[in-house]
């Protein structure tokens, strides 16, 4: 059975999205209410021991509903267990019901979330959630500040122990609360968090709404996208010289991938990434001209040779963004969520003609452009980048693009005489 590795950057994710908030929390609780130095550094290790071994097992096994609601649970679990041991801290303080009520909230929706894999009931989840975590954050906030200010006025003989302990409790929770918005820099602090919270929100609607066209594309099994220009070139016999700009791609190591993966898996990951490539390509003008494995070569400019460089490298960046919107869906099925990618991006001149052997004729294309592409494609991993665009599709792009990227360096390409300029994003 496959036993997926955790990348560092799906730990990272899982981290800063779901518990950094957390992590600031807990210890600055922890120095406040520890009585001293050492203690409050004994604390603050074991609840970041325990943090680390929730966001370990939610970015590995997260992608469960069930288990992604059980494991929410362990911090507050642990700090519930840690402080009743060491303070004697009552479960109804207000630290205790903030905690535990922002592990179901959270866990919860994101439960709810992968359980719906699509659609409006999809979009509610991620919306509550989202929404739910800036209200939690702010929370936070304002209690932080709260118990700041009443530890203060406890060690400057303001208030009494007992009126200290009761202000704390989750029943007087909301008793400064407008002062505290009142506060100019408090509502700033609001405003800036809303702000936030609603771009996120946007970027993850149009994530989800990228899946789910991506999901009708494979339900559909479509082909390649076309015109009444390709049509009609379809049926004429003669060849013809075309500007095109290819496009070659592939998945880095995947015959390692698919040995540990398996061939169901395997195959349920090739075609998301075929989806990909048509969604991309076919809003941009482009179609995928074959398929070998991992391997995708594309076309930009058979029906319009007009600007096809341009619309080639932006397919290609929407490629790149858009693959991270496609991680949570390959880990619901187990799939390797780092992986790497990589794309020559090439500009010249091919023969489209009617190939195939007797009966068999379709019109297709050949030369050295898409063996430059494939070149450049393949040099990506010597020179440790994701794409490569060649100076002959360069100097055809807008000022606009072409500052979007940085020369990498000079490289021998099929037949050229002399090294010649490479190209990557910035």
């Amino acid at each position: 059975m496959y036993s997926m590795k955790i990348p560092l950057k799906r730990f990272t994710d899982e981290f800063y999205f779901y518990s950094s908030q957390l992590v600031v929390f807990f210890i600055v609780i922890i120095f406040l209410t520890s009585g001293s130095l050492a203690m409050g550094i004994t604390q603050s290790l074991i609840i970041m021991l325990l943090m680390l071994v929730q966001t370990l097992l939610l970015a590995s096994q997260g992608h469960v509903p069930v288990l992604r609601f059980l494991f929410s649970f362990i911090t507050p679990v642990g700090y519930s267990i840690l402080m009743a041991a060491t303070s004697g801290q009552n479960f109804l303080e207000s630290t205790n019901m903030l905690l535990w009520g922002s592990a179901v909230y959270i866990g919860f929706f994101q439960a709810l979330s992968i359980t719906f894999s699509r659609g409006i009931l999809k979009k509610l989840a991620e919306a509550a959630l989202s929404l739910g975590s800036a209200v939690i954050f702010f929370t936070f906030y304002y209690y932080l500040d709260t118990r700041i200010n009443l530890s203060r006025a406890l060690n400057a003989g303001q208030i009494e122990r007992e009126a200290y302990l009761e202000a704390l409790k989750i029943s007087s929770f909301g008793a400064g609360l407008k002062d505290f918005v009142a506060s100019p820099q408090h509502l700033f602090a609001l405003l800036g968090i809303a702000s936030f919270d609603l771009m996120l929100l946007a970027s993850r609607m149009r994530a989800l709404g990228l899946k789910d066209r991506l999901d009708s594309y494979m339900a559909k099994n479509p082909v390649s996208p076309g015109t009444a220009e390709e049509a009609a070139r379809q049926r004429e016999s003669a060849p013809v010289k075309l500007l095109v700009t290819a496009i070659s791609s592939d998945i880095v190591g995947f015959s390692a991938i698919s040995e540990t993966l398996g061939s169901l898996r395997s195959t349920a990951l090739l075609n998301k990434y075929y989806a990909l490539w048509t969604h991309v390509a076919s809003a941009q003008g482009g179609r995928i001209l074959s398929i070998n494995g991992d391997s995708v070569i594309l076309l930009f400019g058979l029906a319009n040779e007009q600007n096809n460089p341009e619309r080639a490298l932006w397919a290609a960046y929407s490629f790149m963004d858009e693959m991270e919107s496609l991680k949570e869906d390959l880990a619901a099925l187990a799939l390797p969520v780092d992986l790497k990618i990589s794309i020559g991006l090439h500009s010249g001149m091919v023969t489209s003609a009617l190939l195939g052997p007797p009966g068999e004729l379709k019109r297709n294309v050949y030369g050295d452009t898409i063996a430059v592409a494939a070149r450049l494609d393949s040099l990506c991993r010597e020179l440790r980048q994701t794409l490569l665009v060649s100076h002959s599709a360069f100097r055809r792009l807008s000022l606009e693009s072409q500052a979007t990227l940085d020369k990498m360096g000079e490289v021998l390409l099929r037949q050229s005489t002399r090294p010649v300029p490479v190209y990557s994003r910035k």
